[in-house]
């Protein structure tokens, strides 16, 4: 009876350490999966290919912005639908050079601010 009960506290600590095992493991690929989900960080680590990324991008959707103007003045029947698109998809424009302008110069701030 006493070598069960042995046994039994043998497989509930192996057991305690399995879990704890897998759990850390578990809590290291969130850490590793989340960390590459972070913006911020990947900018800091990259600032310039952020930058040059948010350029091409802020072109991309521009340009997208331009096609989208001309074929809606052109055609003389806009919906409120493409109305409101048109708004959403200018706003989202202006915000996104807003946030990247703010981060820029923070970046150059704290550069300079290192040189010091």
């Amino acid at each position: 009876m006493a070598d069960i009960r042995k046994q039994k506290k043998k497989l509930e600590d192996d057991l305690e350490l399995l879990e704890g095992n897998i759990e850390n493991r578990i809590s290291g690929v969130q850490k590793k999966v989340l960390g590459t989900l972070e913006p911020i960080e990947a900018i800091k680590r990259n600032p310039f290919k952020s930058i040059g990324t948010s350029i091409i991008i802020g072109f991309a959707f521009g340009m997208l912005g331009d096609e989208k103007s001309s074929s809606v003045e052109g055609g003389g029947s806009d919906s409120n639908k493409e109305k409101l698109a048109h708004l959403l998809f200018s706003e989202i424009k202006r915000v996104a050079a807003r946030k990247a302008a703010t981060y820029l110069s923070e970046f150059i701030d704290e550069k300079m601010s290192k040189r010091k």
